[in-house]
Parts: structure tokens; sequence; C-alpha cells
């Protein structure tokens, strides 16, 4: 005989039950897709606020300067000049936007509403 009887193993054995693979294999496909998503989560949850910090609320101070000063223009009233192509210079006034909404707003309702006919305006 080519086997000897003391090393053949006295209980046979077999592949392993399949329901006990099933729910190893499930929970271990689980808490992998866990893992994915916890890392992916706080992953992006970091980088965006890293990017908010120092990438978008970073503000430039020459930008800041001059959107200030630009407020600080349209809330007095100030004489400008401004020179035409011709080469002329014309003296303007700048009032703040507010009372220029107020001044459109008082003229708007002085003036009569022109009828519009159904063909459109009148030419």
């Amino acid at each position: 005989m080519s086997h000897d009887s003391h090393t053949i193993d006295p209980v046979p054995t077999d592949d392993p039950a399949a329901g006990q693979t099933w729910v190893a294999a499930l929970v271990g496909i689980t808490i992998l897709a866990a893992l994915v998503v916890a890392t992916c989560a706080f992953y992006f949850r970091y980088e965006s606020g890293e990017v908010t910090e120092k990438v978008i609320d970073a503000s430039d101070q020459w930008c800041t300067a001059l959107k200030t000063e630009q407020m600080n223009e349209i809330t007095v009233y100030q004489k400008y000049a401004v020179t035409a192509p011709d080469g002329t210079v014309e003296e303007r006034i700048r009032i703040p936007v507010a009372r220029a909404m107020e001044l459109v707003i008082e003229e708007s309702k002085s003036q009569p509403v022109a009828p519009v006919a159904a063909g459109g305006p009148a030419k």
C-alpha cells in the first residue's frame, strides 16, 4: 500500500458550511464599505475646511481697501470732473445711491403714464 494507516486523518475534512461563509463575507464587505465611506467623509470634510480657510476666505488686502474706498465714495456727495472725448472737461456731482433712488422714485411718480396702443408703442 502506498499510504500508511497512521498518516491518514481519521476525521475527513470537508468544505466549510456555506451559511457561515456567506455571513463572514457579508460582514467583511459591510465593514470594509463602512471604513471606506468614513475615510472619504473625514477626508473631504477636512479638505473643505482647509480650502475654505486657506484659499477661499483669504482676502486680498488691496481688494478689501479698494472696495471700502469705493463704498465710501457712493455714500457721500462729491464733485468730480470728467474729460469728454472732444477734450472738454465736464463737472459732475456724485450723490449717494440711496438719495438717487429716492429721486428716481419721485420723478417716476410725478410723470404721467403714456398709454400704449395694443399694436406697440406709437411712432
